[in-house]
């Protein structure tokens, strides 16, 4: 299954091409929030590998970058669907069975861009990443950067789009924030949802970036409050 440097980097290239043209919602348009989601991702598997645990091993680069540009494809089978409405994308845990269909329908939009055998492993390693106990290198690297986007200054964004669609105010969002630290939740989401030191490490470091960003909302907050 292994191609030439060059070669390796042209497909990565189509790979982007495509993903960029299926990634659309019923009306034909790109979904940002699964394709700026998705883009983060495959960057995270970049800086993944390049981590020490990591960086000895063979993996399969085409392969991955694939099933990150697709690994969210699901939430967009069922907006198309009509399973669900645009405001519900990502504001829960992907399913086993986004995934699943995720996996299937990548398989298929990238027939005549990758051999079948790293189709099958790209497929193989959406339907692994949610399985802790998965022994897929590559679904393990998914899995992390999955997660290390969920935390950090960024993720705020789906904070905020989560509050609109409970109808909740900006000050709950900095409550539920506030009770989160108190009980010490990121501590123990990093431990429990990061596999490698070194993402666990990174993952440390957008929590704290994202607890500065909180407590200064909290403060302009409280400044307005007082006016």
């Amino acid at each position: 299954m292994a191609i030439k440097p060059d070669q390796t980097q042209q497909t990565i290239q189509t790979l982007w091409s495509r993903a960029a043209s299926d990634i659309r919602g019923p009306s034909g348009n790109v979904d940002s929030v699964i394709w700026e989601h998705a883009v983060r991702v495959v960057h995270l598997t970049e800086t993944i590998m390049a981590m020490p645990e990591v960086a000895h091993h063979v993996i399969d680069r085409v392969a991955l970058t694939a099933a990150a540009l697709y690994h969210d494809a699901g939430w967009i089978l069922d907006m198309r669907d009509g399973r669900i409405t645009g405001e519900a994308l990502l504001l829960k845990r992907t399913t086993d069975e986004q995934r699943e269909r995720a996996a299937a329908w990548m398989t298929t939009c990238l027939a005549d861009v990758l051999e079948p055998g790293r189709r099958r492993l790209a497929a193989r390693i959406i339907t692994e990443c949610n399985d802790r106990t998965t022994h897929l290198l590559e679904a393990q690297i998914l899995a992390d950067a999955e997660n290390l986007d969920h935390v950090g200054p960024q993720a705020v964004w789906f904070m905020v789009r989560r509050q609109l669609a409970e109808h909740r105010s900006l000050d709950e969002m900095i409550a539920n924030w506030q009770r989160q630290n108190q009980y010490g939740y990121w501590p123990l989401w990093i431990k429990e949802s990061l596999r490698f030191p070194s993402a666990r490490r990174m993952a440390e470091e957008r929590w704290k970036a994202m607890d500065r960003f909180m407590e200064d909302v909290r403060h302009s907050c409280a400044l307005t409050r007082d006016e």
